[in-house]
């Protein structure tokens, strides 16, 4: 690889990244019907899937001998039955299946703790989620909790646990799996949602040439997104109207956050090149799911690499950032991170957004003996910081994602040689032999010109995900099940990026970053940007 090719692909990779950086948008209230459930059902499947009531009603969940009191979104149903009613046995327990099929055998049911009971019908299975009770009084299983619930969610409920592993999912039949995508339609990103679905075309058509996927053609659905457009009326385009499966390598700048929200209200599986700034708490993203780490893992990574680097000495930490909600919640994790690695001195340095002033922040940081900078503005901000920090002979270390200085990373001073440290979720380094190979192979059958390696790599990648999640969920797919094969996959190899995993509550698959030093009196060589190794933040 050229000094030319590894600085192009940087800089691609930054725009890719700077595309993908969400803005903080309020949560959605939405509601959406699945197609063939009745309103009844469709109530009901909130309660079993988010332990909510529509109605906004509560929900209440004991526990055990002394009653356990938790809301009911912390005792769901799918968290033990599954998606599907069958039950998953986890630490010794094994939760009944609740198929309605099931439940109503006339015979009744033999448990495997040796209980046995006569048949249910719906008044006795009520009665047994509020009291307890198998039919005949006998005592259900400990393991069970009873609720507190409304009669008219229970009977909610009662309606869509019928349905339970019958009903099928948007976006499947037989011979095809729907998938969608929004791009912008117009700007300066919308050639990079171009490169994103042609890429994920030829993946398709090519999978499609060899057979499908148990003989199941993916299709791939494009919505577009102009300036101002609501993003919510094209979701719900794309899901009501073309009843898409999924969606992979969504492209929606600033609303990301937004997007992510609809996917989990409407249970709808995301898969995104990159992880947005918001650090909302994990465990609530069961259906989006991240190639990436974004500017939150790059920034922790940063911090990781410049405590080991430097250790945990006295010295003068700054954060420098705009004053945006976004942002503000990753200078406060770098904080946290600063201190909890031994840095007590640290300080947050905000501007207005657009408004920084280079040379009013780096006179406080050369009055203060700031040592160690960690910048969150953008390329400008950064070249007026560093023309700035070079007048004055203030040079220090230098921390930064390397999306926000972008193009910058040419312009860094001579006198910083050495302490500029960017980071990258990927580096051309991660790609092997044979993962460069399958994918040209795969542009070269399809006729697709590969004009922005970067951002179409990316692309193939998530392309290549979403179809090893096809293929391990198995013929009865589902969208619960296809979250679920997605939670179990472990260091999967692409070859071309950092193997991927995922938990039920780790949605980023590549966690961690790449720190590499810039060496602007290396420029033209191979070590201007040199590679500073793989920071894993599990």
């Amino acid at each position: 690889m050229t000094v030319r090719t590894a600085r192009s692909c940087l800089t691609s990779l930054a725009l890719l990244l700077l595309a993908f950086a969400a803005g903080a948008l309020a949560p959605l209230q939405q509601s959406w019907a699945s197609p063939g459930l009745t309103p009844a059902e469709e109530r009901g499947r909130q309660i079993y899937f988010d332990g909510t009531s529509p109605s906004g009603a509560p929900i209440i969940a004991y526990f055990g001998k002394d009653y356990l009191e938790v809301p009911g979104e912390s005792a769901t149903c799918t968290s033990c039955h599954g998606f599907d009613g069958l039950g998953r046995t986890e630490s010794g327990v094994i939760p009944s299946n609740v198929t309605w099929q099931h439940l109503m055998k006339s015979y009744g049911h033999v448990h495997p703790d040796g209980q046995v009971h006569g048949a249910f019908n719906e008044e006795s299975l009520k009665s047994y989620m509020r009291d307890g009770l198998y039919p005949g009084g006998v005592l259900g299983d400990p393991a069970m909790p009873v609720y507190e619930i409304s009669e008219q969610d229970l009977d909610d409920l009662i309606a869509y646990m019928k349905r339970l592993g019958i009903h099928p999912d948007p976006g499947v039949s037989a011979t095809t799996v729907r998938v969608g995508t929004i791009i912008p339609a117009e700007g300066a990103t919308a050639a990079l949602g171009e490169a994103l679905t042609a890429t994920v075309r030829a993946s398709f058509a090519d999978v499609k040439e060899r057979g499908g996927v148990y003989g199941r053609n993916p299709e791939l659905v494009v919505a577009t997104i102009a300036s101002g457009q609501d993003l919510k009326s094209v979701f719900r385009r794309l899901v009501e109207e073309q009843q898409v499966f999924a969606l992979l390598n969504t492209l929606t700048p600033g609303q990301e956050r937004e997007l992510e929200t609809l996917a989990e209200e409407f249970h709808v599986p995301l898969i995104a090149p990159f992880a947005p700034v918001h650090t909302d708490d994990q465990l609530l993203h069961r259906y989006r799911f991240h190639l990436h780490g974004g500017v939150r893992e790059q920034s922790l990574g940063l911090v990781s690499f410049a405590i080991k680097k430097r250790g945990a000495g006295d010295f003068r930490i700054a954060i420098v950032y705009p004053a945006r909600e976004e942002i503000e919640e990753v200078a406060v994790s770098i904080d946290d991170a600063c201190r909890a690695g031994g840095g007590q001195r640290v300080v947050r340095i905000s501007h207005a957004p657009g408004l920084f002033d280079a040379a009013a922040t780096v006179s406080r940081l050369q009055a203060e003996q700031v040592e160690v900078v960690f910048f969150l503005g953008g390329e400008g901000e950064s070249d007026s910081f560093f023309r700035e920090a070079e007048a004055r002979a203030y040079i220090p270390s230098f921390f930064m994602p390397g999306f926000l200085l972008g193009k910058g990373i040419t312009q860094v001073p001579a006198a910083f040689s050495g302490k500029v440290w960017l980071a990258f979720p990927s580096l051309p380094e991660d790609r092997k032999e044979w993962g460069l190979a399958e994918f040209n192979a795969v542009m070269g059958r399809q006729r697709v010109v590969v004009g922005n390696p970067t951002v179409q790599l990316t692309a193939f990648t998530g392309a290549k995900l979403f179809l090893e999640g096809l293929r391990r969920a198995g013929r009865d797919l589902s969208r619960e099940r296809f979250v679920e094969t997605l939670e179990k996959v472990f260091e999967y190899d692409t070859g071309l990026a950092q193997t991927i995993t995922y938990t039920r509550n780790h949605r980023i698959g590549t966690l961690g970053t790449h720190v590499v030093v810039v060496d602007p009196l290396q420029a033209g060589t191979e070590k201007f940007i040199i590679p500073q190794g793989w920071i894993d933040l599990e």
